[in-house]
């Protein structure tokens, strides 16, 4: 069988412990020193699957990341958010809900919260998961990660319109019985407890089971009931059974994750966001008392009734079967269940009990896929290689939205209705759940063919070309049902979606050339898509009635396509003691899926065109045989080529006066901070100019001892650029550059049999933010066209502080 990429990676990771890579650059590096006695010029090689085949991660003619587990564990990243700190080009955001992550390559991405496919895929272990917020658990048991960056639409799919993300998770090891155990202490009341057993059956076969808890009370601090929030209880387990008999390798695993807790967000009041005056009408006039406006402390001031439920399983089959000459034939089959449902808390983010939202999402998927993988040296005196499949998936997707009124719901409620307001809450015993209720239906079936061939005209000089086409179909109904003290906020709306059929047919052409095992320089010109879909958020007017007329058509966005050029390098120099990998990309993206606030809530539609340029590059020295420093650098030039049809700057947004939208006054006359605007020119939100790392990691022997210790720092940057959930070029949702630094210490016992740690992230105490958003119900709140005409209240995601903690294991 040819040894798979989790494999590699485990296997150079525990002989050398210099020789786990943390970037493609990095694994190239240590595919030269493997084990502690071998010399430089060994010929042994880190492998990906990016391609569908085990290769070495220098002969892959995309621009690629990889990591192996020991690589995560040296940097700290335990889940899918500290996967930014070591990754250039890659970002995740959070929301106020746990379901919610917005994780871009290259400064494109999608919310994970609605109907809308992502543009970044997620895969684990070679299957397709649907929504993001499904894998906010934490990563565990980890072989390997790879992040493939530009569209993947030949051998990824629809959804990989602009990069991938694929997670590997330990496979069993035939023949070896082993352990270990860690048990973790970190602050904000964090205790871990996590470890796995291999235990062989036979000669060819093996069982793997995997364990963690998380106990974690948060980070925040509520002045109001004096509590801590932020934090959950994270339960996550997983078997995994492998076997080899004779040409076939089947691996099984299944899994379950458990997530719950208060999960509640810091989400602090910008003060500068807004007039002195209106933030003593926020805070005063109608008695909501004064947020948290301290940008730089732990400390938060809200009402929380916060409640996270996040519950999953999943069970996946691989089977490989060498069918002869070197060819493989593999069929991949998964099948996931998840269901998240959340009480976040008083949406206002307020110090009162005002109006709150309960968040439920409901997905079933399943992934079917028939692989046939050639040998790479042997079709046609090796000029020719081959991979081609069959793809299916399916998927029942349900979300819901119910707010509720709660005991100081009518201090915002219009002058008018304010008597009303009081005598229906009194009748309700001083509040009313799910005054609002909202459900959303969609059915998702997808179908594809595809194939990629190497066509290799010289030793030398190879050509690259890939197509796929894929065929969607959807099918769903929407229902807002409302209160009518709610009906400025969602307005009552019901209707069978209008069925969507899609197709699509993407491609890759590539040029490279490699005049030696050092050096490779490639070209490539690929395509990707997400297919058409629906619009789940509700609002108010309903989005289907225009003139009184019913059009449910304004329910349906259409297609977004990417079109993607690279000029790249992979080089190793010095005896592979140095590398450097270089990509130059332009992305066209057009029909750009984007959402839209309009003061209450979002909608989807096709923005306009985007263009995405700039380059990624990865270097790492290896001066000595214990001793790897490192530097990665993406650099982004990110502008709509089109948008004429943009969202305003929030402040005036149309408000619904005696049921007719009017803009307010100051607005009149604007035209670019009007109800609409052109961003032609603009940059998209989450697309920073520049972002990287530099490190090192350290490793040697404590005197003769025996024991061995392990030094590994870095420092990751962004640069400043838009946080906001909406693209509308408003300063005020431009974060600030920041710097972050990590670092972790271990002391290893003889023979490896237990280590011990320090370590920490952001040990700085950087005071940053993860993303912001509007005051929801700004114009009610007359916070609104303060600052400058178009201003609004913000709120900022305060993100993680400084976090440390100290972990030991004992491994058998």
């Amino acid at each position: 069988m040819a040894l798979s990429s989790t494999s590699a990676f485990a296997q150079d990771a525990a002989t050398d412990p210099a020789a786990a890579p943390a970037t493609e650059a990095e694994a190239a590096v240590d595919a030269a020193e493997p084990a502690a006695d071998a010399n430089a010029g060994d010929d042994t090689t880190i492998v990906v699957t990016a391609q569908k085949r085990s290769e070495n991660v220098q002969d892959v003619p995309i621009s690629i990341v990889a990591f192996s587990g020991d690589t995560l564990e040296k940097n700290n990243v335990v889940n899918l958010e500290g996967l930014t700190k070591v990754t250039p080009n890659l970002s995740v955001a959070k929301g106020a809900q746990t379901s919610y992550v917005r994780l871009a390559i290259r400064g494109i991405g999608a919310a994970s919260n609605t109907t809308v496919e992502p543009s970044v895929a997620v895969f684990l272990d070679g299957a397709y998961v649907p929504r993001v917020g499904a894998v906010v658990s934490s990563m565990l048991d980890m072989e390997s990660v790879e992040v493939l960056r530009g569209p993947q639409g030949t051998l990824f799919g629809r959804n990989a319109s602009v990069g991938a993300v694929s997670f590997h998770t330990a496979r069993p090891k035939l023949g070896d019985f082993s352990g270990e155990v860690t048990g973790e202490i970190g602050n904000g009341d964090r205790y871990k407890l996590t470890g796995f057993v291999n235990v062989p059956v036979g000669e060819n076969s093996a069982f793997r089971l995997a364990g963690s808890q998380q106990w974690f009370k948060g980070f925040w601090h509520n002045n109001l009931d004096d509590k801590q929030y932020g934090g959950t209880d994270d339960s996550i387990v997983r078997g995994s059974f492998r076997t080899e008999q004779g040409p076939l390798e089947w691996i099984v695993r299944a899994d379950y994750a458990k997530i719950s807790g208060d999960g509640a967000t810091n989400i602090d009041f910008d003060p500068t966001s807004v007039t002195a005056a209106q933030f003593n009408i926020f805070a005063n006039v109608v008695g909501l008392g004064a947020p948290d406006t301290d940008l730089k402390d732990n400390d938060m001031n809200q009402f929380v009734t916060a409640d996270v439920d996040d519950e999953q399983w999943g069970i996946n089959s691989t089977l490989s079967w060498d069918v002869g000459g070197g060819s493989t034939v593999r069929l991949i089959n998964n099948y996931r269940d998840w269901e998240n449902e959340q009480l976040d808390g008083d949406v206002l983010f307020a110090p009162s009990p005002v109006l709150s939202r309960t968040g439920t999402f409901d997905s079933k998927s399943q992934n079917h896929e028939l692989q046939f993988i050639s040998p790479t040296e042997q079709w046609l005196d090796g000029r020719l290689d081959l991979v081609a499949g069959l793809y299916y998936f399916h998927e029942k997707y349900q979300q819901g939205e119910n707010l509720h009124m709660n005991t100081q719901f009518c201090k915002i409620a219009p002058a008018a209705a304010v008597g009303l307001c009081n005598t229906f809450l009194a009748a309700n015993g001083g509040t009313k759940e799910n005054a609002t209720v909202q459900v959303v239906n969609q059915k998702v079936d997808s179908y594809a063919a595809y194939a990629q061939a190497n066509f290799h005209f010289t030793d030398q000089l190879f050509a690259t070309a890939g197509g796929r086409f894929s065929k969607d179909k959807k099918e769903g109904d929407y229902d807002q049902q409302t209160n009518a003290l709610l009906a400025a906020v969602r307005a009552t709306e019901s209707l069978t979606f209008p069925d969507v059929n899609d197709e699509k047919f993407t491609y890759r052409l590539g040029l490279n050339y490699e005049p030696n095992e050092d050096l490779l320089f490639f070209g490539s010109y690929s395509t990707g898509y997400k297919s058409a879909g629906y619009n789940s958020g509700a609002g108010s007017p309903s989005l289907t009635t225009v003139a009184g007329q019913f059009v449910p058509e304004r329910r349906v966005f259409d297609r977004e396509t990417t079109e993607n050029w690279e000029l790249g390098a992979k080089t190793s120099w010095w005896n592979r003691r140095l590398t450097a990998n270089l990509t130059f990309y332009r992305m066209d993206i057009k029909g750009f899926q984007d959402r839209a606030f309009d003061g209450t809530s979002f909608t989807v539609r096709n923005a306009g065109n985007l263009r995405h340029q700039g380059f990624e590059l990865d270097v790492v020295g290896k001066p000595l045989r214990n001793l790897s420093l490192y530097a990665n650098a993406a650099y982004l030039d990110s502008e709509f080529t089109e948008y004429d049809n943009a969202p305003g700057l929030p402040g005036c947004a149309p408000r619904t006066i005696a049921g007719v939208p009017t803009i307010p006054a100051a607005c009149l006359g604007l035209p670019f901070q009007g109800q609409r605007q052109d961003l032609k020119g603009v940059s998209a939100t989450f697309a920073p100019k520049w972002s990287g790392r530099v490190g090192f990691d350290w490793t040697g022997d404590v005197g003769s001892t025996g024991m061995t210790f392990d030094l590994n720092s870095n420092a990751s940057f962004v640069s400043h650029h838009f946080g906001g959930l909406q693209n509308d070029g408003n300063p005020q949702t431009i974060i600030d550059g920041y710097v972050l630094l990590g670092a972790r210490a271990t002391l290893n016992g003889q023979d490896d049999r237990w280590s011990v740690s320090l370590f920490g992230n952001n040990l700085l105490d950087k005071q940053y933010e993860a993303g912001n958003l509007y005051q929801l119900l700004g114009t009610n709140l007359l916070q609104n066209n303060g600052i400058f005409t178009g201003s609004t209240a913000v709120r900022r995601l305060h993100a993680d502080p400084r976090t440390y903690g100290v972990s030991g294991t004992f491994r058998f």
